[in-house]
C-alpha cells in the first residue's frame, strides 16, 4: 500500500512550465481582436528604447508570433500594426533565459475620429481605445506577475467597454488565482453566455466551482468539457477529481475519472499510475499489468511501470512476471530494489511470516545467488517453518560465502544443533 499512498500525494497542476533559453531573451505574443479572436498578419515590431534597433514578425493566423533579442537587459516597446485597425504601442521588459509572454488586443479603426463600419461616435471610440489601454495594462501586469494590479485593470477595462469579450476569460483566471472565486464566476457567465462551449472560461469555472466545494456543479462541467473540448487540461483535471475521489477511499468513482484522463490523454503517466494501482487494490491485477505497460511505453516512466507490473505479477503469483519484472527493474537501481526486498522480507519475517518472507529471499537470490545475507535470512526463515534440510543448505553456503560475517558463529551454532 506504500505505493497507492505515494500515488495519493500526486495533484497535477494545470500550468506548464517555460522552457529556459540557452541565451538571449524572447517574446511569445498574441494579438487578438475585441472577441478574443486571433488576428493574423500583424506586423509585431520590436524596438529597442536605448539603440533604435528592431527585429518584426508577421502574427500567424491564431494571431501569434515570437521574436528573440541578443540583448534582453535594453528596455523595449513593442508597436503591433494591421491596416483597418488602431496601432498599439507598449513597453515590455524581457528576460535573459526565458521566454516573456504577451497578449495584446486590437481594435478597428484609426487614431482619429470614429470607426467606419462600427457606427461608433468619437466619444465611443474613445472609450474602446481605453479599454484596449487598460487590457493590455493588465496584461503586462500579469505577465510581471502582478495579480492585484491586473484585476483591477482588467476590471477597469470591462467597465469601459463591456464588450471586450476576451478581458473576461482572463479576468476570471486571474480572480481564480486570487482565491476570488465567486467573482471569477461572475467573469465567466459572460463569455459562457455569448460562447458556451468556451474550453478556457469552462476550465476556470470548474476550478472555481471546485474551490467552492460545489461539487456536484463542478462535475457537470468537468463532464461537459471531458465531452466537448479533449484536451491536456481537461485529462489533468479529470485526474485531480480521480486522485480526491482515491483520497476519498472512494475507488468505484476514482477509477472512470482516470480512465476518462487516459483517454483524453494517453501519455498522463501519473493517471496511468495511479489507476494502476486502484486497480491492485480491487484485485483487478490484469488491468494493473496493462497499466504498468503503458507506463512501459511513456518516457521516464519505466522504472514505475515494473514496479506496478512487479507488485500486480505477486499478486497473482505468477513467478515468472515476478522474476522478470524484478531483474528489469534491478538493472535500473539493483541497491534500491534489494532494498526493498530485504525490508519486506524482514517484515514478514519479524511477524512470524517466515513462508512468506522465505518467498521474497528467494527472489533476492534470483537475482543475486551469491548475496551471502540472503542465504543467512533464508535459512533462519526456513528453521522457522521447520524446512530444516533447506535451512541446513542455506546456513552453510551462507558461511562459505561469509565466514568472518558477524553472525557467522550464530550460524555455526545453528548448524551444529541441526546435525
Amino acid at each position: 500500500m506504500r505505493s497507492l499512498a505515494r500515488s495519493l500525494t500526486t495533484l497535477l497542476v494545470l500550468a506548464l512550465p517555460s522552457i529556459a533559453l540557452a541565451q538571449g531573451g524572447r517574446l511569445a505574443g498574441r494579438v487578438t481582436d475585441e472577441a478574443g479572436k486571433g488576428l493574423a498578419d500583424v506586423e509585431a515590431k520590436l524596438i529597442a528604447v536605448e539603440t533604435g534597433a528592431e527585429v518584426s514578425k508577421r502574427t500567424n493566423r491564431k494571431g501569434r508570433f515570437s521574436v528573440a533579442v541578443v540583448h534582453p537587459e535594453y528596455d523595449y516597446e513593442i508597436v503591433l500594426s494591421k491596416e483597418g485597425y488602431v496601432t498599439v504601442r507598449a513597453p515590455v521588459k524581457l528576460k535573459r533565459g526565458e521566454p516573456v509572454q504577451g497578449s495584446w488586443v486590437m481594435v478597428p479603426g484609426s487614431a482619429i475620429g470614429g470607426v467606419p463600419g462600427l457606427d461608433l461616435s468619437p466619444e465611443e471610440f474613445a472609450a474602446k481605445q481605453l479599454a484596449v489601454a487598460l487590457y493590455n495594462e493588465g496584461a503586462q501586469a500579469f505577465n510581471a506577475d502582478d495579480l492585484d494590479t491586473a484585476a483591477a485593470k482588467f476590471d477597469a477595462a470591462i467597465a469601459e467597454d463591456p464588450e471586450l469579450e476576451e478581458a473576461y476569460v482572463i479576468a476570471a483566471a486571474i480572480n481564480w488565482r486570487l482565491e476570488r472565486y465567486e467573482r471569477a464566476l461572475e467573469l465567466t457567465d459572460f463569455t459562457l453566455a455569448a460562447k458556451a462551449s468556451d474550453a478556457r472560461a469552462l476550465g476556470v469555472r470548474y476550478d472555481s466551482l471546485e474551490a467552492l466545494d460545489r461539487q456536484a456543479e463542478a462535475d457537470a462541467v468537468l463532464d461537459y468539457l471531458i465531452a466537448n473540448a479533449p484536451v491536456v487540461d481537461t485529462a489533468k483535471r479529470a485526474y485531480n477529481r480521480g486522485l480526491a475521489h482515491a483520497k476519498a477511499a472512494d475507488v468505484e468513482s476514482a477509477i472512470p475519472r482516470l480512465e476518462q484522463a487516459v483517454a483524453i490523454s494517453p501519455d498522463l503517466a501519473a493517471a496511468w499510475g495511479l489507476l494502476g494501482d486502484l486497480e491492485i487494490a480491487r484485485s483487478n491485477f490484469q488491468r494493473a499489468i496493462e497499466c504498468g505497460d503503458r507506463l512501459l511505453e511513456i518516457e521516464g516512466s519505466r522504472e514505475r511501470g515494473l514496479s506496478l507490473r512487479h507488485r500486480a505479477f505477486e499478486a497473482l503469483g505468477d513467478e515468472a512476471g515476478v522474476a522478470e519484472s524484478l531483474r528489469a527493474l534491478a538493472e535500473i537501481d539493483p541497491d534500491a530494489v534489494m532494498n526493498s526486498l530485504f525490508e519486506r522480507a524482514n517484515d514478514l519475517f519479524d511477524h512470524n511470516e517466515p513462508d512468506a518472507a522465505a518467498k521474497i529471499y528467494r527472489q533476492v537470490l534470483d537475482l543475486q545467488p551469491d548475496n551471502a545475507r540472503a542465504h543467512y535470512k533464508l535459512g533462519l526463515a526456513l528453521l522457522s517453518a521447520e524446512d530444516t534440510s533447506a535451512a541446513r543448505g542455506h546456513l552453510e553456503r551462507f558461511l562459505k560465502l561469509a565466514p568472518d560475517d558477524p553472525e557467522a558463529p550464530a550460524a555455526r551454532d545453528m548448524l551444529t544443533y541441526l546435525q
